[in-house]
């Protein structure tokens, strides 16, 4: 029977990219402001926050716009050739 990994909690795994540290850097910063008292209610950071683009229809206006758009949905199609098929038969399989 397999014998099971260790799993080591103490030693964090490294942080690959500078986008994580970034982030890790601003959860910082959050805790530290809530720790400190600066804190905005729920409704008023809701309402700071950009549910959507306003150059940008929404759903609803797309589904009942006067065309339907299917320009840009996939990606247009490329020279893509399937590669040579193995040739498995000098293979001796047992």
């Amino acid at each position: 029977m397999a014998k099971p990994k260790t799993l080591y909690l103490e030693d964090p795994a490294p942080i690959l990219n500078d986008e994580h540290e970034e982030t890790f850097a601003a959860i910082d910063e959050g805790i530290r402001d809530a720790d400190a008292g600066r804190v905005v209610p729920a409704e008023k950071a809701l309402e700071s926050l950009p549910l959507r683009s306003e150059n940008r229809p929404d759903i609803k206006e797309l589904l009942l716009g006067p065309a339907p758009r299917f320009e840009g949905i996939a990606p247009e199609r490329s020279s893509w050739e399937r590669p040579p098929a193995i040739d498995f038969s000098g293979l001796d399989f047992k």
